[in-house]
């Protein structure tokens, strides 16, 4: 009994201080988000999302000279659209749409490489092949929804990550990245947080540029307002986190070049 006793007395503390830093945590990101405030800039106001998400680590310099010159963008779009469908045939639409809505001199052209979802290195191989036939000038890749349900090793998703940005880099071709999305009430939820957390590790690191889907759908579901469009999903709220997917990938990309 007294040894039962000393370990219950050696793991209140620890789960009072545990507890207590989740509550920290939940404080200091809710006093980033108040702080950093909803973008204002050119966004439509039922998709405005703190400053933080849309923001670059680092140029995107073969898309801005382009743009400099008033010259065509070529965009491969690659990802999965099996359930989510951030970046569905009818939003890949869309987002040529808000991008020849913020810079309509440039004239975009989006070419999507095939509907099916894939693991990184799967989706690297499809890359390498597109890339050498379409000859674009950005990438957009929606990345690390098929590894989390898969639960891909980290350090093969990482380096994967990393060869995907050298092979580019190196073929003077811009790369941004979309995390996967946030998805309330469902059990693999857990799954995407582990790999969005290794998809923020691995650019900071490798200073790459990533779209916070993630974050921003988790921010519009806890910030609801009037739907973008007419609602045709499980719910108002989360239909309208997707349809604002687009808009805020196009907005991301168009400061990215513009600053």
């Amino acid at each position: 009994m007294d040894g039962r006793r000393r370990r219950i007395g050696r793991t209140l503390p620890r789960a009072r201080f545990a507890a207590g830093a989740r509550r920290l945590r939940a404080a200091a990101l809710a006093l980033f988000v108040a702080l950093a405030g909803p973008a204002l800039a050119d966004v439509s106001k039922a998709c405005r999302v703190p400053e933080i998400f849309l923001t670059f680590d680092s140029d995107l310099k073969r898309t801005e000279r382009l743009v400099d010159r008033s010259q065509p963008v070529r965009i491969l779009l690659i990802g999965p659209q099996p359930d989510r469908r951030a970046l569905s045939q009818k939003k890949r639409g869309r987002l040529e749409e808000e991008l020849n809505r913020r810079l309509p001199d440039i004239a975009f052209t989006i070419i999507e490489e095939g509907p099916q979802p894939g693991l990184a290195r799967e989706d690297f191989q499809r890359i390498r092949a597109a890339v050498d036939e379409v000859r674009p000038d950005l990438v957009i890749w929606q990345v690390g929804t098929g590894d989390a349900l898969a639960a891909t090793d980290p350090a093969d998703f990482a380096h994967t990550l990393e060869q995907a940005a050298d092979d580019l880099r190196g073929r003077d071709i811009d790369l941004v990245l979309i995390d996967p999305p946030f998805v309330p009430n469902v059990p693999h939820e857990k799954l995407y947080g582990r790999i969005v957390s290794q998809i923020d590790a691995i650019s900071d690191q490798e200073k790459m540029n990533v779209v916070q889907q993630y974050a921003a759908t988790s921010y519009l579901l806890s910030h609801p307002g009037p739907a973008p469009a007419p609602a045709e999903g499980p719910s108002p709220t989360e239909q309208q986190t997707r349809l604002c997917m687009p808009e805020l990938v196009a907005e991301a990309i168009v400061r990215a070049v513009t600053r």
